[in-house]
């Protein structure tokens, strides 16, 4: 497949350009099977969270990656409205987290698992760029992180 895109686009990604995007895939359907019951919602895993005591702290690298990556001196980056919010994905929510003035621990994972979601829904809607999709791999890494971690503790 990676040749193929290489021959296709123009590009030259070697395997470990594409290894987290690839293992997204696989991971969200794990996450969506086992926390989501085959059907992920904001407001379901909202509710399910209530019903839960996950130890925050397992998500503090996730929260200061994406602080870091959509937050500068105090106001959001270009980077945040790229996430491309709907109207349903609860975007005040994401941003009172992340400027850190809601402290609530399952807010907190909540917010991250939406930026999450957000990353699924441009990546499987073809709101990418193939092109530059190695630019994202970071970014996918660091979302297989939270979701294996949050199926662990859930």
């Amino acid at each position: 497949m990676r040749q193929w895109l290489n021959n296709k686009f123009g590009t030259n990604f070697g395997e470990d350009d594409l290894k987290n995007i690839k293992d997204f895939s696989l991971i969200w359907n794990v996450f969506e099977d086992n926390v989501c019951g085959n059907n992920f919602s904001i407001q379901r895993l909202q509710q399910d969270l209530v019903n839960r005591n996950i130890d925050v702290n397992l998500f503090a690298n996730h929260l200061t990656y994406f602080k870091n990556r959509y937050i500068k001196n105090g106001t959001f980056t270009n980077r945040f409205h790229f996430l491309n919010f709907r109207p349903n994905d609860s975007q005040q929510l994401v941003e009172a987290v992340l400027l850190g003035t809601d402290t609530n621990p399952n807010n907190i994972i909540l917010a991250i698992a939406i930026i999450v979601y957000r990353f699924r829904n441009n990546l499987f809607h073809g709101l990418k760029e193939v092109q530059y999709i190695d630019q994202q791999n970071e970014n996918f890494e660091m979302a297989n992180n939270f979701l294996t971690t949050l199926i662990d503790n859930f």
